[in-house]
């Protein structure tokens, strides 16, 4: 609904991709890691929005899972959902063994046919351009 008020199509066709870490408690529960990277105990959030910054899908794990590895699982969640969907943009983070993996499901089903990875994103943002709304 919040597409078509904005004249845009009911589906989307382009979708942006990105994590973050977030801390929990020392009795965080289940689910929790440690994200070398960032240096944060906790869990990693991964969004899908669409180029408005509506949310497609989101996946929640340990943090130490990374990003490339975890983008499979959320990727494949789309699968069947958004038939206009061609594209996703991504951050570096995600190169590596998600183009390996999904490219080739890609092609063989109605997931999206292109994953661009953006190699640092943050580049960009210094132009007014932001991939991934946030």
């Amino acid at each position: 609904m919040a597409r078509s008020k904005s004249s845009r199509a009911f589906l989307p066709s382009v979708a942006c991709i990105d994590s973050r870490s977030i801390k929990t408690t020392r009795s965080g529960g289940i689910c929790r890691g440690v994200d070398g990277g960032k240096k944060v105990k906790g869990r990693k959030q991964h969004i899908i929005t669409d180029t408005m910054g509506l949310i497609l899908a989101v996946f929640v794990h340990a943090a130490n899972i990374h990003d490339s590895k975890a983008g499979i699982d959320i990727i494949t969640m789309l699968k069947g959902r958004f038939s206009r969907l061609n594209k996703i943009v991504a951050d570096g983070g995600y190169r590596g063994e998600l183009i390996e993996t999904v490219i080739p499901i890609v092609f063989q089903s109605e997931l999206p046919r292109n994953i661009e990875i953006i190699p640092n994103a943050n580049q960009y943002r210094a132009f007014g351009i932001d991939f991934c709304n946030g």
